[in-house]
């Protein structure tokens, strides 16, 4: 029928069968749907023809769709279409219509879905009715759509009438063959499970039905299908139904096969198994683990976890094990490419396997390699819900069956575990308590695998990880107590792991060992140190005793005694005592003593940490009662005794750490009491010397103490202690001293004589290994310490080591002389300044003594070479008083020297007497040694030795440059021509009236050319031209330093120049070749001599002629000019030289008659162009010092004048503003004075002093500077002066 207008639904009407109108329902097509026609079809359906009853279906599927049609169904009809369609689904499955049975059973499903509750629940109920009784192999759609309906229907369960039969008849048929149908039993039988509507759930209303035999039959048939099917549909279906089953605790009841035992106390582990059912479980479930589908892998092991979880005893787990389930699980889990449900499920089951360890290790030897990657998976993952159990999984391989496991297995166990505890050391919350432990616990696994020296990278894992776990439990971020002893156990046996094996291992093992002792020092030392006040668990505390008794009981000499020093430095004895109180037990004083002795084992010595250990049960640990115990008498109490040398051993390492366990009056009269009352008296079980030796430096060191704060003393004691010293066994090198207990031994005059015999041995011990280290433990007496006391001069050892050496002289004994030497020798090169008191006490001689008795050489070197130290530091007033002990010696040195001197010898001990005489004349320049600097100067002998090797040394020619300081010869001459230098020096200080110093500048053909100690000035030419470096600095010196006199003596005098001009052109021949010098002194005193001879032209006329005919000095000035207007056109052997060529050109300039090629090479352009490349960087005094006599030679004009003047005012301001800076070298340098240990020694510091001494020498920035100021302040003075001369004249042209 067609409507009458847009939008107007049609007129009801009946339709051509003459059913109500209001059945006839409109669709939005305008044509119109009679419900009871379809009625009647579809209730006919087995009978009527197909074809009808498929186009009623499809009408009404196509109607359900329809707005038009739904909603007068919905609201008039909901249960209409209901029955009928269950009819026609039945009458389909009775036709074994495939194709008219799913077009019913999908039509069912829509119309519960569109109608909603009335219509599905009358579906539900109808076939359900279908479905409970007969045969099902007909209902495959019924049953589907059984299922969709109670999928989709909400209390679905309760629409059906007979659920007992229904569900009977769904699992016997489950029997039937078809997958398809089992299929579709399973998933109702899932879905009735879901919704609750299984015998079990209604135990009243199911007419005393066997339960048991029902649940037995489902479960097995259930088994069967799984067992036997392919298809992943049915294995998920049948899983899910099995799953639901064992949620709600069905396998509990039927796994056992007496009933009778089920709730009875004895079926807790021994009740006998159903077997069959478990081994049919166990073969069920292999086919749906290695099925494809990855939700059918992840539902059979959920089951096989609560199959597993059931109440079934172990049996259950072995049989599983033994039927090989845990194969294939480690082979779903090898699979699963970190597939995280199914890496869940599977090391859930496989946790609960290992509860059967016996019969699951095996199986997991096999599969390890498996879990590897899953532990590497679920370690990255924070807080994944199955790491633990992997961790757990893996450690009982590693327990189990560590042989099975590689060194790359290890490492990379090692590696993932270390990365655990990294990712929560850096901030992530990644790790639970029971990971945190697990780790621990692996990780001291691994250290006790046979193999685990030979994993390389372990040491490194191991380093990261200990500290880590030690980090995190004893921060005071977290609250983990609980977890401090698996940290605690690591880091033990971690330390143990790297202190075993050979040596080689413990090598490599070298970086663990430090990361340990470092993290107890930040770790674990601030928690024992908060323990005292929190009052932390006995637990722990004796934990970290335990690992700092290994470390000092084993870890290598040196760490062992840097840890104890670390410790006793934390103020560890109070601490300990603070532990003892703290926790009062006697394990708790037990290890608190044990570490005490190990700390005394490594500071004085093992034999005093053992007093400690053999007394530690008798020690109280309160220290007021040590000291109390201290000053009782002990010598008839063996017990008391040995507490007593325990208490003093304490007290005597605390003092070394400035730690106090009573007030220093208390602990003063307590060491008195005792003295007083055993007097030095030992048990002959205690060994006496060292006791003793203790007691006297313990009683020294609080002496030293009560003197600084007025303390008094017993003086009874006092001499008991010193009559016990002097008549028993003690020795002052066996144990560690305190520098304020040495101290105040050697400042009593009593002990001298016991004191005197210490000290010797001291100086035999040092002279042996030139160190006093009588123990690997600690440093005991050193050299350093007796230096310092003798540096203060607040003791007499400096008069103790000088009586030594005399007294030792006389009885003839090289070694100790040689040791005694040795020592003074150590004192006097670290603090130079303390030859003063060696001097005063006599030690010149003592010294002097050895030369006169036959001695070895090497005493006379040691000795010679502690004279000439003293010479070099010793002040000047230190000489004024022993004049005559000085002459002695050297009259004796000079005999000892002119007596067996060859120059082709290589004897040190002669070589360091010219650098004694060296210094004598050295000091004489200063008006000190006189007398022994002219026996010198005059000693005939050692003239004509000078003379020789001066004539030895010239005949050699070129030959001579060979004979460097390397050669014999070579280093004779040196110090030979430094012995000319000085002698010349103090010529001047001290023979200045008598000496003619022009008798240096004549040939003379007497064998003897001079009755002092000198050398001729063409000898010396010649050293220069044909020497190498260091002669020709040597040599120069000394020519500069002969012309240098000649000139102040013809200054004063006016003395006529006698050499002839021959002589003298050769000299300045010589002088001007060597301007150009590489050797930058050289090049100075060549041109600091040929300055001079350039000032003689005053004098005379042949010096003119010489000066005149000289061609070298113009060179050397136009190089000059060059170097200051175009630098990079200077030869590189003039780029140091510019300094001389000014001071050249100065002297030129004040020649009576200037030359003229002097006056054209200065012309005003050159000027200019020297003006405009000076900067403030490169202007020196001598270049200033130069303009302002150019300035004086009226060679200035105006413009050079006023740009020197800005140059030099920037030269001026640089110079005041860097001045503080620079000063602060010179001060550091003049602190330190080096001194001689050996031949090169003494030529170096001979070297040293005569470039000192030079007379152009500047030797720091800061003199330079002053120097370069000076002569700026010249120039503007000048300036100044010329500037007023011309205002004046310009005044009176006016």
């Amino acid at each position: 029928m067609e409507s009458d207008g847009e939008g107007t639904p049609p007129p009801e009407q009946a339709c051509g069968a003459g059913h109500r109108a209001s059945h006839s329902l409109p669709t939005s097509a305008g044509g119109r749907v009679c419900l009871s026609c379809a009625v009647a079809l579809l209730s006919s359906a087995s009978s009527a023809p197909a074809h009808h009853v498929s186009h009623a279906l499809a009408s009404l599927s196509l109607a359900l769709a329809d707005p038009a049609f739904l909603e007068p169904l919905r609201a008039a009809h909901p249960r209409l279409l209901a029955a009928p369609l269950a009819d026609a689904l039945a009458g389909a499955a009775a036709r074994r219509d495939a194709g008219l049975a799913a077009q019913a059973s999908d039509l069912a499903a829509d119309l519960a879905a569109a109608v909603g509750p009335p219509a599905a629940s009358e579906l539900v109920a109808r076939i359900a009715r279908v479905l409970s009784s007969g045969s099902l192999v007909k209902h495959l759609h019924t049953l589907h759509c059984l299922g969709i309906l109670l999928n989709s229907t909400k209390d679905a369960a309760a629409y059906i009438g007979d659920k007992h039969s229904l569900y009977l008849n769904l699992v016997n048929d489950l029997r039937l063959p078809s997958d398809e149908i089992r299929g579709e039993i399973l998933f109702v039988l899932y879905k009735l499970s879901l919704l609750n509507a299984t015998p079990w759930d209604d135990i009243h209303g199911n007419n005393n039905v066997d339960l048991s035999a029902i649940g037995r039959s489902l479960i097995q048939f259930s088994l069967e299908v799984l067992l036997k099917t392919q298809n992943d549909a049915v294995r998920l279906n049948c899983v899910a139904l099995l799953l639901t089953l064992a949620k709600k605790g069905a396998f509990d009841i039927l796994l056992f096969s007496d009933q009778s035992l089920i709730n009875s106390a004895e079926a807790e582990d021994y009740v006998p198994l159903n077997a069959s059912l478990v081994i049919l479980f166990a073969d069920a479930v292999k086919g749906s683990l290695l099925s494809t589908n990855i939700e059918v892998q992840t539902g059979t092991l959920e089951l096989i976890f609560h199959f597993l979880s059931s109440d079934a005893n172990i049996f259950v787990l072995q049989t599983l094990i033994d039927e090989n389930v845990a194969d294939y699980v480690f082979e779903v889990l090898r699979l699963s490419g970190n597939n995280d449900p199914l890496v869940i499920a599977s090391i859930q089951v496989l946790s609960l396997l290992a509860n059967s360890e016996e019969r699951f290790k095996e199986k997991l030897a096999v599969a390890f390699s498996t879990l590897l990657p899953v532990l590497h998976y679920v370690s990255e993952i924070p807080f994944h819900p199955v790491q633990s159990q992997v961790l757990q999984l893996v450690c009982i391989c590693i327990v189990n069956c560590s042989g099975i496991l590689s060194l790359s297995q290890e490492e990379q166990i090692a590696c993932t575990l270390s990365a655990i505890l990294r990712r929560n050391g850096n901030g992530e919350l990644g790790m639970s308590s029971e990971t945190f432990a697990l780790v621990c616990s692996m990780l001291v696994e691994i250290l006790k695998s046979p193999s685990a020296d030979d994993v390389q990278k372990l040491p490194s894992f191991l380093e990261e990880a200990s500290k880590l776990a030690i980090s995190l439990t004893f921060s005071h971020e977290y609250d983990c107590l609980f977890l401090v002893p698996h940290s605690l156990l690591l880091l033990k046996e971690t330390l143990i792991f790297c202190l075993e094996g050979n040596k080689d291992q413990i090598l490599r093992k070298k970086a663990l060992e430090d990361s340990i002792i470092e993290t107890c020092k930040t770790y674990l030392l601030p928690w024992l140190e908060s323990a005292v006040v929190d009052g932390n668990d006995e637990e722990t505390l004796s934990g970290i005793l335990q690992i700092f008794q290994i470390i000092l009981s084993r870890a290598s000499d040196d760490k062992s005694f840097k840890f104890a020093e670390m410790l006793a430095s934390s103020s560890w004895f109070s601490l300990s005592f603070g532990f003892m109180g703290l926790f009062p037990t006697d394990h708790v004083k037990s290890a608190v003593y044990l570490v005490i002795s190990s700390i005394v084992d490594k500071v004085l010595g093992f034999s005093y940490g053992e007093t400690i250990r053999d007394a530690c049960i008798y020690l109280p640990p309160d220290p007021a009662e040590l000291m109390y115990l201290l000053g009782q008498c002990s010598l008839e109490d063996f017990n008391l005794a040995s507490c007593q040398c325990a208490i003093l051993v304490i007290l005597y390492v605390c003092s070394f750490y400035n730690e106090r366990l009573a007030a220093d009056n208390q602990i003063l009269a307590s060491v008195e009491q005792y003295i007083l009352l055993n007097g030095g008296r030992f048990p002959h079980e205690i060994p006496g010397s060292l006791m003793l030796t203790l007691l006297v430096h313990l009683y020294a060191f609080v002496r030293g103490i009560s003197f600084r704060f007025s303390i008094p003393h017993s003086p009874e004691a006092e001499k008991i202690l010193f009559h016990a010293m002097a008549c028993k066994e003690w020795d002052l090198l066996l144990i560690r001293v305190h520098l304020i207990a040495l101290k105040w031994l050697f400042q009593n005059e009593e002990l001298m004589e016991p004191l005197s015999f210490h000290l010797l041995n001291f100086c035999k011990t040092f002279c042996e290994d030139r160190t006093v280290m009588l123990s690997s433990s600690s440093q005991l007496v050193d050299i350093q310490m007796i230096v310092e006391l003798v540096y203060t001069g607040e003791t007499c050892i400096s008069s103790l080591l000088v009586s030594l050496l005399s007294h030792m002289v006389k009885e003839g004994t090289e070694d100790e002389v040689l040791s005694v030497a040795n020592v003074i020798t150590e004192i006097i090169v670290t603090f130079p300044c303390t030859s003063d008191q060696f001097t005063s006490c006599g030690i010149i001689d003592a010294l002097g003594s050895i030369y006169f008795s036959l001695y070895s050489s090497r005493i006379k070197t040691v000795c010679s070479l502690l004279i000439f130290n003293i010479l070099h530091s010793a002040s000047a007033t230190t000489f004024t008083c022993d004049n005559d002990v000085w002459l002695a010696l050297t009259m004796k040195l000079l005999d000892s020297f002119n007596s067996s001197l060859d120059y082709t010898s290589s004897d040190q001990e002669q070589k360091i007497l010219i650098g004694i005489l060296c210094l004598i004349l050295n000091h004489s320049a200063n008006k000190v040694l006189i007398e022994p600097a002219k026996a010198i100067i005059l000693n005939n002998c050692l003239v004509l030795l000078m003379d020789g090797i001066v004539q030895e040394a010239c005949a050699k020619g070129p030959s001579l440059f060979q004979h460097n300081q390397e050669t014999a010869f070579g280093e004779l001459l040196i110090l030979m021509l430094l012995l000319i230098f000085f002698s010349l020096r103090s010529l001047h200080a001290i023979l200045e009236a008598s000496i003619d110093w022009q008798d240096f500048l004549q040939y003379s053909d007497d064998t003897q050319s001079f009755s002092v100690l000198g050398i001729p000035c063409h000898d010396l030419c010649r050293l220069i031209h044909f020497g190498p470096s260091a002669i020709k600095l040597i040599a120069s010196q000394c020519l500069l330093e002969l012309l240098t006199r000649i000139s102040d003596k013809r200054s004063r005098i006016n003395d006529e120049l006698r050499c002839s001009a021959k002589y003298l052109k050769s000299i300045v021949a010589v002088s001007e070749g060597m301007v150009f010098s590489e050797d930058s002194v050289v090049a100075e005193n060549c041109g600091a001599c040929l300055s001079v001879i350039l000032g003689w032209e005053r004098f005379g006329s042949k010096e003119k002629a010489v000066i005149r005919e000289s061609k070298w000095s113009r060179l050397i000035l136009e190089e000059f000019t060059v170097a200051l207007t175009a630098p990079g056109l200077t030869s590189k052997s003039f780029s140091n030289q510019q300094k001389i060529a000014a001071n050249i050109a100065v002297s030129l300039l004040q020649l009576s008659q200037v030359p003229d090629w002097l006056t054209s090479l200065f012309n005003g352009s050159l000027v200019s162009g020297i003006v405009a490349n000076l900067s403030a960087r490169n202007v020196t005094a001598e270049i200033v010092n130069l303009f302002s006599e150019l300035m004086a030679k009226k060679y200035l004009n105006q413009e050079h004048i006023a740009g020197l003047h800005n140059l030099f005012q920037v030269c001026r301001r640089q110079a005041y503003e860097g001045g503080g800076s620079k000063a602060q070298p010179s001060e550091q340098k003049a602190e330190t004075m080096a001194l001689a240990r050996s031949v090169d020694d003494v030529r170096a510091l001979l070297f040293g002093m005569m470039l000192d001494q030079r007379a152009g020498s500047y030797a720091t920035v800061e003199m330079e500077q002053q120097r370069l100021l000076r002569e700026i302040d010249s120039f503007f003075f000048q300036e100044s002066i010329l500037r007023e001369q011309r205002e004046v004249t310009q005044v009176s042209r006016a």
